[in-house]
């Protein structure tokens, strides 16, 4: 019964991602060299995409577990965290998030498609269903990622001559450095208690059957 429940709520994540991930590409015009993917938004929502995808394949045919967890340890987090700074900062000023000559206002749905399912729909999987395993391996991939992350909008930066958010250009190169490094161990921080609350709620279950 758990693994068809796990089934749909990843089929409804996965469907979520893709309306979503279509919508942002075919209706919203993104300049400069990277093109959408130069937001963490977009990379992250394919991650998620990937990941779910590959969760499906697992769930269905028991194989592709390694790919699904590598992929799933690194999007979960990085949705987490999209999620966590989002929305507090597009509540206080969105034109840190986007340039004000931004034309178009995301719809709410579309918006929340992007910005906070997939988050809750990884953080579900990982944390309610027993396949997750926790490995130093995945923290060394978020921290690799940060880092490959803040090459790539650098390379944007020097191929467009501004920042893809307007909130760095708000700081210094030292300032930017230690803001990437705050949120790659936002992102650690977040596999990491999840995986605690795995472990508690599972090891709980395995002690009351015994």
């Amino acid at each position: 019964m758990s693994k068809i429940i796990n089934f749909l709520i990843v089929t409804a994540g996965l469907c979520s991602n893709v309306y979503g991930l279509y919508h942002i590409v075919h209706d919203f015009a993104m300049p400069g060299y990277g093109g959408h993917f130069q937001f963490l938004t977009i990379i992250g929502l394919s991650l998620a995409t990937l990941a779910l995808a590959a969760r499906i394949l697992n769930l269905t045919t028991g194989a592709f577990n390694f790919i699904y967890s590598t992929l799933s340890a690194l999007a979960t987090p990085t949705e987490g965290l999209i999620s966590l700074f989002y929305w507090p900062i597009h509540c206080y000023d969105k034109y840190l998030l986007l340039p004000q000559e931004f034309e178009h206002e995301l719809p709410p749905f579309l918006d929340i498609c992007i910005h906070l399912l997939p988050a809750c729909c990884l953080l579900t999987d990982m944390l309610l269903f027993k396949s997750f395993k926790r490995s130093p391996l995945h923290i060394l991939a978020i921290y690799v990622f940060a880092l490959a992350y803040y090459y790539w909008v650098n390379v944007c930066y020097e191929e467009n001559g501004y920042w893809v958010y307007p909130l760095l250009a708000e700081m210094g190169d030292t300032q930017r450095g230690l803001f990437f490094v705050f949120c790659a161990w936002v992102c650690a921080s977040i596999y990491k208690t999840v995986a605690r609350c795995h472990i508690w709620l599972h090891g709980s279950k395995s002690k009351k059957k015994q």
